[in-house]
């Protein structure tokens, strides 16, 4: 049944546009199941001609077929220009991948993703309609700000969104607690955050600030208001358009905050409602790259000539010169910037990229890179120098690459950081690797594991001897969950010593030898002088060639626990692998316990995670029945993960017990689809199949799964 009554809409024209008549189908039979009022008037319109729409509220729909840049600027006539107060851009879900990288520059008010059930369509559709209609008594009422506001609870009792007794509860509940009448309505559960804001907004008769605004602002104009201003009135500005300055503020009715902004900027003040959370994420977020752009332009002045002569004079390299500029006040503080901020953003990598012209530095955040800054092209050497100094590494070698590691503290947190510089056409490019201590959660229980493969994992671990590895290409986070596995397993009464190039996080109470070949120490030579150590676990940081994997067996044959790595692209293919390096199927199937192949996929950001209904055509490409409710999940892009819809990373997994029957088809030497297939028979999960339940359980896309697995 649908709460019809709970609405009370009249005399709305909604505007129903596509380039072709046929696209309008979906949204038409959506209509056609939902009980919408005789007064709400739906009238068909080609969206090429946007410029000549007059409507309320426009339903767009956007189909493969469509040229994305014409849709762009389609939807911005209607939303900027013709100021149509709500506009939504539906399309199939099998095409939402083709805007994914340009729904920032989609001005739409909400993107829609259809097939969708005609309750969600018709609720979401009314409750648009209501804000309209808040929107207009609102602007009846009062000619603007300074008018008295009609309050937020008899908005929502007047149109039936709550009713006079849960009223009279939230009142009472707010003069016992103090809060605001909407805080208090969310808190209750009468409505939620994002209904909250839209009805303030209209409550108010401002826009309400969206995530594409807060994602997309210019560190120029945000820069117009001084940092301190933003933060102690809880404002920040997100666009300019010629004299009109548009601030997001979380007290829209605050006229002396208006007037203040109007003269410090010298512009005219356009408030929109923010939430104070968005609004202080996004201080935190822009304030922070404009003191780093702010040190980098500051560049220019401090080094004047010097960095002209380093680039000039290729062949006569003035050390003295290279290190002085190195420690110039303003090259430490970016560079010491350029950590700190790289770390406040969670980032893995920093690339300090030469180019013809400009030099690029990017972080890679959740396993994609964004750019940050640019700083002036002739202070590179001065930064290379800088970081060379820290890390130990030759200043006055460029022609070779170079490895080198330093350790920062910053507060109470300490980050290693592997540096590594590569000889380009245009100079050195350099790449840090960050290995942030505090944010390494070592606990097995934190993988990321379902809950069966969590208890054979830590029942193969405690096991005394054998050989666990772990698969998957580089960045996979292959060394997360070993490092996690000697975390649970250390104790006092064990002796663990690893074997790395490089050591990538110190741990407490374990041995760890970091293999240097420049002077001898190997993989094969640390392993041979570590059977003399007494060891009871061995971690070998890589298995590379067949000396490594000969002692590795025999290690584990003769009452060791081998934990080690091995680059293969799912667990089956690791047994095929090692027989490729040399090593007999016997002492393979003797001294294998487990095998766990891995990847990583970005997580969903939980603040903007929503559910949707997959098409049929997508349930048949994963053999998932069609006749059984399946519901996937998307983030639509917040403040807090700056639109992009994701935050942070979750692994999935794929665990091969090495059971008597895999051991009789290793020692029978069985093709790695035998051996998959025995695998999957004893109850063996994929990785495609344990990215089908992430996705279920809402952890991350469907689409992310599928780019990241292969079809078995």
């Amino acid at each position: 049944m649908f709460p019809t009554s709970n609405y009370n809409v009249s005399d709305f024209r909604v505007g129903l546009f596509a380039y072709n008549e046929a696209a309008l189908a979906p949204i038409e039979q959506l209509i056609a199941d939902s009980p919408f009022a005789a007064n709400v008037r739906f009238d068909r319109a080609d969206l090429a001609q946007a410029r000549d729409a007059s409507c309320d509220l426009a339903i767009t729909m956007f189909d493969k077929f469509c040229d994305i840049d014409q849709y762009k600027r389609d939807i911005a006539m209607l939303k900027i220009v013709k100021k149509v107060l709500i506009v939504m851009s539906f399309l199939p879900e099998e095409d939402r991948g083709i805007i994914e990288s340009d729904k920032l520059d989609i001005s739409a008010d909400d993107i829609v993703s259809i097939p969708l059930p005609a309750q969600q369509f018709f609720h979401l559709i009314m409750m648009r309609l209501v804000t309209i209609k808040i929107a207009r008594e609102v602007e009846h009422t009062r000619p603007g700000l300074s008018s008295t506001a009609p309050s937020l609870g008899e908005i929502l009792v007047q149109n039936n969104l709550i009713n006079p007794l849960q009223l009279k509860k939230a009142l009472d509940h707010q003069k016992r607690t103090n809060k605001r009448l909407g805080d208090v309505l969310v808190e209750m559960g009468y409505i939620d955050e994002d209904q909250k804001m839209i009805f303030l907004s209209s409550q108010f008769g401002v826009p309400l600030a969206t995530p594409r605004q807060y994602a997309s602002a210019d560190i120029a104009v945000v820069g117009l208001i001084p940092e301190h201003i933003a933060r102690r009135y809880s404002c920040i500005a997100l666009e300019k358009n010629d004299n009109e300055l548009s601030v997001a503020m979380a007290e829209v009715l605050d006229l002396r905050l208006l007037d203040g902004l109007r003269d410090l900027t010298d512009l005219s003040i356009h408030p929109m409602l923010g939430a104070p959370e968005d609004i202080l994420t996004s201080i935190d977020r822009y304030y922070r790259d404009i003191a780093s752009n702010k040190d980098a332009s500051a560049l220019v002045a401090d080094l004047g000539d010097n960095m002209e002569i380093l680039q000039e004079q290729k062949e006569e390299i003035n050390i003295e010169a290279m290190a002085a500029a190195g420690a110039e006040f303003g090259i430490v503080k970016l560079v010491n910037l350029l950590i700190a901020n790289a770390v406040h953003d969670r980032a893995s990598d920093i690339h300090i990229e030469p180019m013809a012209e400009d030099l690029i530095v990017r972080y890679r955040v959740d396993g994609d890179l964004k750019h940050v800054m640019s700083p002036p092209r002739h202070s590179h050497q001065a930064i290379i120098a800088r970081i060379k100094i820290l890390s130990n590494l030759d200043i006055a070698e460029r022609r070779l690459p170079q490895d080198g590691r330093m350790v920062v503290k910053m507060s109470n947190r300490e980050v290693d950081i592997r540096v590594s510089v590569l000889p380009g056409v245009y100079g050195e490019k350099m790449v840090l690797r960050l290995l942030d201590k505090a944010a390494f959660d070592k606990s097995v229980s934190k993988l990321g594991f379902s809950g069966h493969d969590i208890e054979t994992f830590k029942s193969q671990i405690a096991k005394p001897y054998g050989m666990i590895i772990v698969t998957g290409p580089t960045g996979s986070g292959k060394s997360t969950t070993l490092y996690s596995a000697l975390q649970q397993v250390k104790n006092v009464t064990k002796n663990i010593i690893t074997v790395e190039d490089p050591v990538e996080f110190h741990i407490e109470g374990i041995t760890q030898v970091q293999v240097n070949t420049k002077v001898g120490l190997t993989f094969g030579a640390a392993l041979r002088s570590i059977l003399r150590q007494d060891p009871d676990i061995v971690l070998i940081g890589e298995i590379r060639d067949n000396e490594t994997a000969d002692i590795a067996i025999k290690m584990s044959m003769t009452g060791h626990l081998v934990f080690s790595t091995l680059h293969t692209n799912d667990a089956a293919g690791a047994i095929s692998r090692f027989t490729d390096i040399g090593i007999p199927p016997l002492l393979l199937a003797s001294s294998l316990n487990l095998i766990v192949a891995q990847r990583l996929v970005r997580r969903i950001c939980p603040k903007c995670r929503r559910e949707y209904e997959p098409a049929p055509e997508l349930l048949e490409q994963l053999h998932l029945p069609a006749d059984k409710p399946h519901h996937f999940y998307r983030g639509e892009g917040c403040v807090a993960c700056n639109g992009t819809g994701y935050f942070g990373r979750v692994g999935l997994f794929e665990m091969l017990v090495i059971s008597r029957e895999i051991r009789t088809l290793i020692l029978k030497n069985a093709s790695t689809m035998e051996i998959q297939a025995k695998a999957e028979s004893e109850g063996m999960k994929t990785l495609r199949q344990a990215g089908i339940d992430l996705a279920l359980s809402g952890e991350t896309t469907i689409e992310l799964v599928i780019a990241e697995t292969t079809e078995r």
